[in-house]
Parts: C-alpha cells; structure tokens; sequence
C-alpha cells in the first residue's frame, strides 16, 4: 500500500493512504531514516519503505 508524509509532530508523522484517502498517525521510529513531509512510502509486510 502506498503513502504519503502530510505531517510530522514531533515523534509522529502522519501518513495518507493513497487507496483509502485515510490519514494515520505512525511513530517516526517505525519509519526509514531520513524521511520527510512530502517523501512517498510503501507500507509492506508491517514495515516502512520509502520509494
């Protein structure tokens, strides 16, 4: 599934579901290192990507 970073609040940022259109709260430390708003992910077996 792929995802978007719209926010980032302190340890958490907010990711929407390019599928769903929904918006979730995920903790940074689940993320890859270095990401930031606007960066595109891939949500694939419980883990973070980016792409």
């Amino acid at each position: 599934m792929l995802c978007t970073i719209i926010d980032i609040r302190g340890d958490y940022a907010y990711v929407k579901y390019d599928e769903t259109g929904i918006v979730s709260e995920v903790a940074f430390a689940l993320l890859p290192f270095g990401v930031d708003v606007g960066d595109r992910l891939k949500f694939e077996n419980y883990e973070f990507s980016q792409i």
